[in-house]
């Protein structure tokens, strides 16, 4: 099934797409989305819930380990737990 396809049901291009994209993106005032961005958003939510095995199928990525070091937006929030020993061991930061 189609997710962008014209007005006849035929795909769209890859550069109409961009094109599309860039168009509606600068109206809204919105700078640098492209469609990879989507790849990366759609493949760190699919891995957050779903695991990096079928974000690698969403993809079409034979190997994992592609999606993982290319798509794959690392989580760099801190455990509460482990801010809370660091705070007991070294101090608030001010």
């Amino acid at each position: 099934m189609l997710l962008f396809f014209t007005r006849v049901g035929t795909p769209h291009t890859t550069n109409n797409i961009r094109r599309q994209l860039r168009d509606v993106m600068e109206q809204a005032g919105v700078p640098d989305v492209t469609p990879h961005r989507f790849r990366r958003t759609a493949a760190t939510a699919i891995n957050e819930i779903g695991g990096l095995q079928l974000a690698s199928e969403l993809l079409g990525h034979s190997d994992p380990s592609i999606t993982r070091e290319h798509y794959i937006r690392r989580n760099e929030t801190v455990n509460p737990v482990t801010a809370k020993f660091l705070e007991q061991a070294f101090g608030r930061a001010s």
